[in-house]
């Protein structure tokens, strides 16, 4: 639920900035500006974003946050948790980076923790 309020707040605050300014050349523009993590369906920020995050929480991904999930951008000051729906996997996103989630996790999100602690994961 969280996941579609955020989406929703990244498209009325980008329908905002587009009245006040161009629109951004790509999503991953609004996702820096907006200090989100973002989930991209496809690798280096390509195709769409199917999940947005700011607060600190444990969220569970939703379907297509799980199947096409495959590239975490975190422009928050904090850690993003990102463990698999099966299988057992997870590592880690530092804040400000940009990557693409290795094999085994990567479309097959099961589970987005936004905070301060790594969860004893290794960084993606």
């Amino acid at each position: 639920m969280r996941a579609r309020i955020g989406l929703t707040v990244l498209a009325a605050v980008a329908g905002i900035v587009a009245s006040a300014a161009p629109a951004s050349a790509a999503p991953i523009d609004d996702c820096r500006g907006l200090r989100l993590v973002c989930i991209f369906a496809d690798p280096n920020h390509g195709g769409a974003v199917v999940w947005t995050g700011i607060e600190w929480g444990s969220y569970n991904a939703p379907y297509r946050t799980r199947t096409t999930g495959t590239n975490v951008v975190n422009s928050t000051g904090d850690r993003v948790q990102i463990r698999s729906y099966t299988g057992g996997r997870g590592c880690y996103v530092p804040n400000g980076w940009d990557i693409n989630l290795p094999s085994g996790i990567n479309d097959n999100i099961g589970r987005i923790v936004i905070g301060s602690d790594t969860g004893g994961l290794p960084r993606c």
